[in-house]
């Protein structure tokens, strides 16, 4: 269950929903100096570096002429949105009560939980293995580090790497597909799998 991302697409302010390559072609188009900016950066391997969270900041530029698009389906409706954002719920939002109806009712129709790779610190994660302990559910959790659950009754919780374990999960699923197809084999090599540093471990190396 994932309640609140979802990168491959955005929306107006209004609700309408675009896939993300489509609205990336609408800023290149908008925006052909910023294309020429970042294919350039492509071509001679200077990629900005991108931030977990998803932000790049660039340096030497200037945002003062960048052009967000209309929603042309906005435009059909005589309204104007030139706001979008992905359909991804930043800290602090609320959650939509559609899917935090649904969310609820999976657990309720669950025989257990499964928690993966949160600290539960948001209320909204936290909320579903509340729901999961007072309907009596087991529930496991699997994650490194503190979560707000730690020593809740009825929790039993494992240290191990998120990715380590979606990685294995995948390959038993796909099979020889895993090693076959390069996205997966991308997407399974890709990203950050070693759990955080300890505290004395990054003051060592500063030092």
């Amino acid at each position: 269950m994932n309640q609140s991302s979802c990168l491959q697409r955005v929306h107006c302010k209004r609700g309408h929903v675009v896939p993300r390559n489509t609205f990336q072609n609408w800023l290149s188009a908008s925006n052909p100096q910023w294309k020429v900016f970042v294919d350039n950066l492509e071509k001679t391997g200077q990629k900005p570096r991108t931030n977990p969270d998803g932000d790049v900041e660039l340096e030497g530029v200037s945002y003062a002429d960048f052009v967000v698009p209309e929603c042309p389906q906005c435009t059909l409706e005589s309204q104007q949105s030139s706001f979008y954002k992905p359909e991804v719920i930043f800290f602090g939002e609320s959650i939509p009560s559609r899917i935090k109806d649904l969310s609820l009712h999976d657990v309720e129709q669950s025989e257990r939980v499964f928690v993966l790779g949160t600290t539960l610190a948001t209320y909204s994660a936290f909320r579903l293995v509340k729901r999961a302990l007072e309907l009596r559910k087991p529930v496991m959790l699997l994650n490194v580090g503190p979560t707000r659950a730690d020593g809740l009754p009825g929790v039993e919780k494992l240290e191990i790497s998120s990715s380590l374990v979606l990685r294995d999960v995948v390959r038993a699923i796909l099979g020889s597909r895993a090693s076959q197809d390069s996205a997966i084999v991308h997407l399974l090599q890709s990203g950050i799998h070693q759990p955080p540093a300890e505290d004395h471990e990054i003051i060592s190396r500063n030092t």
